[in-house]
């Protein structure tokens, strides 16, 4: 307390002699001298006041004025001014200044800021000046308090996703910045950027736009060719319009072009659109309009519509074609907390057959030869054991050029639900209670309506009398008991209904002697009763191997199946004919026609499981075991069905799953046919035992090695950094970004099939994979291809160059050989509002129609 009023004193008398110095405290520097400075008041107009009332003078800053010092405040009356020395800190309003030194004039409300140099001759301290948010980093500042302007020299600061450097800047009271000799980089290095724009004029309005007089590009300090009469930048987080510039490229059968040209809108911070263009030099053309939405906490999505008219060769000899092909793509997902009982969602992908072929050079639409599409409403209906889903959908086959459509279809489910269950149980109850709370049913009904066509065939006339139609009903029922306190047994049933909204009819026309068939409109039942049961239980077995123990866990199951023949006559499901034969007239119908065969079938299955527990080498305590699976599924069953009165056992199918090594993963499938096959007959009931003298014949098989194998770091998703718009981005599009940080990976599967029919054994095997390696740091190449043994031939390889170049990024895609040969070679600037300065080239070598 005592020194703090000897401060105090010394304060005052330095004050009276008009200079007053604020020394350090017992010879150390004061942690924080902080104080607050106002303009003086009034008193010209004291008779007005009210008692005790000081009239605040028109001079006067709206807010104090609050500042510190580490070292020593000095304050000089006779010029008005206080000095701040180390560490010097100001505010006012959203106004804050730091520097190793600043004088603040309260005379004319001026504050002057900037560093120090220290003993080695380095600049310490310089000024950083903040205002609302916005950072500068500067050599000198001075700013005007009351007139909100300033001048500042040596500028660094960052506006959006890009950087100004400038050497004079002045700033006006509407908060922009007036930049002269000033340069724009998106390259966080201030000292020596890679690359800027350099302009003499700069003018810069926060959150809106930077707006440059005559520019160039310098790249590594060295000036480019490549200058503009003005700039126009966006200096904003929310979206803005502007134009997207074309690349340009060369192909043998369209000549040369220029491909997504156009114009994007940014329209809100919920909504957006583009539309973008393709033009060839010989005649061909493209378009392309799409947009994307995000309603936060709602639904997000994306639309996108593509029309392309590529004319290969000259159009005026003969042997050039034209194509038109369009392609859709909509993506529509809602927040799960929107709606809690109820969710719509969209994927379509759909177009011609020839669109991916002819216009998109990303290998993975090139190959897909499938495109699905679905939207979907699902509701549950709350406290309830019901939920819903209505929906379309859309399949196609690039291929056989087959397209499916089904418009709507219906799905009704209801959860399992235990009918006979006691709402207020007071003990255990009879035994035939405890028997019924166990039985549980759940029910779903379904309906469709669909066609399938060659595409071709969606442009004739009567589409609507080619759908087929129905619905289905089951109601599985089961219930499951403990059976000599080891053994589980079910016990199920079904009930399986059909309708069909038409049936047919054949006969044999005497007038064309060929079999006709009538298309009959009405509305036809159908109902199925099957029962079973099942027993299963599981066995362990153990055996030691010195320290390590391998465990056997081996699941047997048991099962019987009966159902009628619905085949026979008092059914009626089935039409006998003397002329046409034996036929089903719901053999066309959505769901299948009624099962065909007595059943009374006895079902085998036994599924093995094989694990060891390995003790660590480097375990000393002796604890520590680690279990390792060496077998996670081997599987093994047939059936015998009393029925039958032939070819009484069915096919014995074995699978087999497991991994080694925690990277290769192992599957095999195979079914095994007991019974010979006659090259006229086919399947004799002959065992092929007998025939030949092997206990089976092997009808198919499949075998499957894949790994991925990394370098031992997890692929991470993308960092922080960026707009959320970017980040959400990154996110949905996983297969985009390129991780340097992983040195090494590779993605391999070996497939191979084998089928014998009896009279033929044909065999296909395949080899897919893909990989890629850092270089270095910054450099990665990327390799994905295949090879097919049965034709002998390499599938669609793609080779892909990256260079991480800080600022920049280089890609440098290639497809060496097949009618795909091309390259792509791309390097633009990172930030994405520079994304159009970029050099782009690509060149196809062979017609993409050949």
């Amino acid at each position: 307390m005592l020194s703090h009023l000897t401060t105090v004193l010394f304060t005052f008398i330095f004050a009276v002699s008009g200079l007053a110095q604020i020394p350090v405290s017992n010879g150390e520097p004061l942690d924080s001298l902080r104080y607050s400075v106002s303009k003086g008041t009034d008193t010209t107009k004291a008779d007005t006041l009210k008692p005790g009332e000081l009239a605040v003078s028109p001079d006067a800053l709206d807010s104090k004025v609050d500042y510190a010092a580490r070292d020593s405040i000095r304050f000089d009356l006779k010029e008005k001014k206080i000095h701040l020395f180390g560490e010097a800190d100001v505010k006012y309003d959203k106004i804050h200044v730091t520097a190793e030194y600043i004088v603040i004039d309260w005379e004319t409300n001026i504050v002057d800021a900037q560093g120090r140099t220290d003993s080695t001759g380095k600049v310490i301290g310089k000024p950083v000046f903040e205002d609302g948010g916005q950072i500068i980093y500067t050599d000198t500042i001075r700013y005007d308090f009351k007139t909100k302007k300033g001048r500042i020299k040596g500028v660094y600061t960052k506006q959006g996703e890009g950087f100004l450097l400038g050497e004079t800047v002045f700033k006006n009271e509407k908060d922009e910045f007036l930049v002269k000799n000033g340069r724009f980089t998106t390259c966080d290095i201030p000292d020596h950027p890679h690359f800027f724009i350099q302009a003499r004029k700069i003018k810069v309005i926060p959150d809106d736009k930077i707006i440059t007089g005559p520019a160039n590009l310098w790249i590594e300090d060295v000036p480019t060719p490549l200058a503009v009469p003005f700039g126009l930048f966006p200096n904003t987080t929310s979206r803005q319009s502007g134009i997207m510039f074309p690349t340009y490229g060369e192909s043998p059968g369209r000549g040369f072009f220029l491909m997504d040209g156009g114009y994007y809108f940014g329209i809100n911070e919920y909504f957006d659109a583009s539309i973008r263009g393709d033009i060839y030099s010989r005649g061909g053309w493209g378009l392309k309009a799409g947009t994307s939405y995000n309603y936060k906490y709602h639904f997000n999505g994306a639309l996108d519509v593509r029309y392309a008219k590529i004319l290969q060769g000259d159009p005026e000899l003969l042997g050039s074609t034209v194509n038109k092909d369009f392609f859709i793509t909509w993506k529509h997902n809602q927040d799960p907390k929107a709606r809690p009982n109820s969710r719509f969602s969209a994927s379509v992908n759909a177009g011609s057959n020839n669109y991916n072929q002819l216009n998109s050079l990303n290998v993975n639409n090139i190959v897909a030869n499938t495109f699905q599409s679905s939207i979907t409403y699902s509701k549950t209906f709350a406290n309830t054991p019901f939920n819903m889903t209505v929906g379309a959908g859309h399949s196609q086959n690039t291929s056989t050029r087959i397209i499916s459509i089904t418009a709507p279809e219906l799905q009704l489910n209801m959860n399992r639900i235990f009918p006979f269950k006691r709402k207020n149980p007071v003990g255990t109850g009879n035994w035939y209670q405890q028997l019924g709370e166990k039985i549980g049913v759940n029910a779903t009904l379904q309906g469709r309506n669909t066609v399938s066509l060659a595409d071709s065939l969606y442009k004739r006339p009567g589409l609507v009398d080619r759908f087929t139609n129905g619905v289905q009903f089951q109601a599985p029922v089961s219930a499951s008991y403990t059976v000599l306190k080891y053994f589980t047994l079910t016990v199920s049933g079904n009930v399986l209904g059909r309708g069909y909204f038409s049936s047919i009819r054949k006969y044999f026309d005497p007038v064309t002697q060929q079999l006709e068939t009538d298309t009959i409109r009405a509305f036809k039942d159908l109902w199925e009763v099957s029962a079973g049961a099942n027993m299963s239980t599981r066995v362990y077995s153990f055996l030691k191997l010195g320290k390590n123990t391998v465990r056997h866990v081996m699941t047997p199951q048991l099962s019987f199946r009966v159902q009628p023949d619905y085949s026979t006559r008092i059914y009626g499901f089935y039409a006998p004919n003397a002329t046409a034969g034996f036929y089903s007239p719901y053999e066309q119908g959505l769901y299948g026609q009624p099962s065909v065969g007595r059943q009374g079938t006895f079902s085998v299955n036994i599924n093995n499981n094989l694990e060891a527990k390995i003790r660590s080498k480097r375990d000393t305590t002796g604890t520590g075991l680690k279990k390792v699976v060496l077998l996670e599924v081997f599987n093994i069953g047939t059936g015998y069905n009393l029925a039958a009165d032939s070819l009484n056992w069915q096919n014995v199918a074995i699978s087999l799953r497991t991994r080694l090594f925690k990277k290769v993963d192992f599957q095999y499938n195979s079914s095994y046919d007991l019974y010979a096959i006659d090259t006229s007959n086919g399947r004799i009931n002959t065992f092929e035992f007998n025939k030949s003298g092997k206990l089976a014949r092997m009808a198919n098989s499949y075998f499957a090695i894949s790994t991925v194998l990394a370098s031992g770091q997890p692929l991470k998703k993308p960092s922080t950094k960026g707009s959320p718009e970017e980040r959400e981005e990154l996110n949905r599009n996983m297969n985009s970004y390129v991780d340097f940080n992983i040195p090494w990976s590779l993605n391999a599967n070996f497939t191979l099939r084998r089928s014998n029919t009896g009279t033929e054994i044909e065999n296909t095997q395949a080899l897919q994979f893909s990989g890629d390696i850092s270089v270095t740091q910054k450099w990665k190449v990327a390799v994905s291809s295949g090879y097919d043994f049965t034709n002998k031939e390499f599938s669609l390889t793609s080779i892909d160059i990256f260079r991480d170049l800080h600022c920049w990024e280089m890609h440098f895609n290639w497809i060496p050989f097949t009618s795909r040969q091309s390259y792509n070679f791309t390097i633009n600037v990172k930030a994405s509002m520079l994304q159009e300065l970029r050099l782009n080239r690509r060149r196809q070598w062979f017609d993409l129609t050949e």
